[in-house]
Parts: structure tokens; sequence; C-alpha cells
């Protein structure tokens, strides 16, 4: 009798000792990490790296942020694509500036960035001070991104001219003032030059290959007020670069 009841003990505890060891040596995977968006180093004007691609990542209903140092009033031009072909947005903001951008249509090139009509581009004119970029995607969707920024303190007034450097992956930058409002702004280089400009006053922008002879671009202006324009310039054939000779007459 008593080695019956101990065997019904034995049995019992092999039953609760069971299920422990099923469920042991059940294992149920950690869910894959969110990613999330890295702390991306400033963009400081005039630094070695200032023009480089920077890429990082934009959370789902979020944006991703980088600092842009400005120490010198400039030109500051912008452009982002998306690693997985979605649709991004720029902002800058500090300093009383607030300048956004959805789709730049493609119209400005030169860049290191193989960009679409969806993609942004900004153009703006900032003062010394320290800025943020917001970069997003415009319906939330989690998405990596590539980033340039390019800025300069060249300028050109009417009648005057600069020398702008063109370079594969860089275009040149200036600011251009116009006083009459009927100007043209005209580039002459050595190669075959194309110009982009946006007004200030109302972000319409002109763009221009061979409207100055001779290859050369010249972006004839109608009806605008006095203020001060972005102009870029660039190579059309890819790999050219060279000095481009910027006026305003």
């Amino acid at each position: 009798m008593r080695h019956a009841q101990v065997g019904r003990v034995a049995a019992a505890s092999l039953l609760v000792a069971m299920p422990a060891l099923a469920l042991t040596g059940c294992f149920i995977p950690s869910p894959p990490p969110v990613p999330r968006p890295e702390s991306l180093e400033p963009i400081a004007q005039g630094s070695p790296d200032e023009g480089d691609v920077r890429t990082g990542f934009i959370p789902g209903d979020g944006t991703a942020e980088l600092t842009l140092l400005i120490d010198q009033r400039a030109a500051v031009v912008a452009t982002a694509s998306s690693t997985d072909d979605e649709d991004l947005t720029l902002r800058i903001v500090g300093d009383g500036a607030d300048v956004e951008n959805d789709d730049g249509y493609d119209e400005a090139g030169g860049f290191a960035l193989d960009t679409s009509t969806r993609d942004p581009l900004l153009a703006t004119v900032l003062e010394p001070g320290s800025y943020t970029i917001e970069v997003a995607e415009y319906g939330g969707d989690a998405t990596g991104f590539e980033l340039q920024v390019v800025t300069s303190t060249d300028a050109v007034g009417p009648g005057e001219q600069v020398a702008l450097a063109v370079e594969p992956g860089r275009p040149g930058v200036a600011i251009a003032t116009i006083a009459e409002g009927d100007e043209a702004v005209s580039a002459i280089a050595d190669f075959d030059a194309v110009l982009w400009a946006q007004m200030s006053d109302s972000d319409t922008t002109y763009r221009d290959d061979d409207s100055g002879g001779d290859r050369n671009p010249s972006i004839q202006l109608f009806g605008e007020s006095a203020q001060e324009v972005v102009v870029v310039a660039w190579a059309f054939e890819d790999g050219d670069a060279g000095p481009v000779t910027l006026t305003v007459g």
C-alpha cells in the first residue's frame, strides 16, 4: 500500500515537471529593434565636409534633425532623397527663418544626389546663427535619407560679376541682387553651364541652359521686384567643372 502511494506521488511530480520542461524549451524571439533617428553631426558653414552627402533615418510620423551653423550671411541650398523612393520634405527653422519645400521638380542640378521630381529643393539666404534642418516623409512613413547642403557667401549686384566654382557633385551658389526687376542673370563658362534662380519674394523659380549664346545660360527676369535671388550654377554634362562667371545686368 505504501509503495502504491509513492508511485502516485512520483507520477504526479512527473506530470507537473513536463509542462515546466515544455515551457523552458519554447523560445519566443524578441521583436526586431525599431530604427531610431541617430544623432547627426552639425553642418558648419565653410567646414571641409560642409557639402558632403549625409545619411540618416526618419522614424514613422517623425523627423530627422540636423544643426546648421552659419557664421557669415550666406545663400543656402539643400536637397534630399529617400533611400526607399519615398516623398520627402525639407524645412529650415531658427533665428527668424522658417522655410520649407516638398517637391523641387528636379529643377536645379549638379548635386551629388540622384534626385527626382518629388525630392525637395530648398534655397534661401540666412543670417549668421544656428538653424535646424528638419527632414521628414510627406505621408509619415519611415525611411532612410540622403541630404546635401551647400552654402556660399559669393554675391553679385547690378553691373557686377563674381566667379563661382563648379565641381562634380557640388554646384556653384551665389546671392544675386536685382534692383529693377527686369535684369538678366547670366553666366559664362568654358563648358555647357546651366543656371537656376529662386526669387526670395515669391518663391518663383527660373532655369536656363543656352539663352546667352555659345551654350551659356541667361535668365531674363520680367516684372520682379527689387530683391535678392539665390542662384545655382552647374555643368550640363556630368564631370565637367571649372569657374563660372556670373553677372547681373
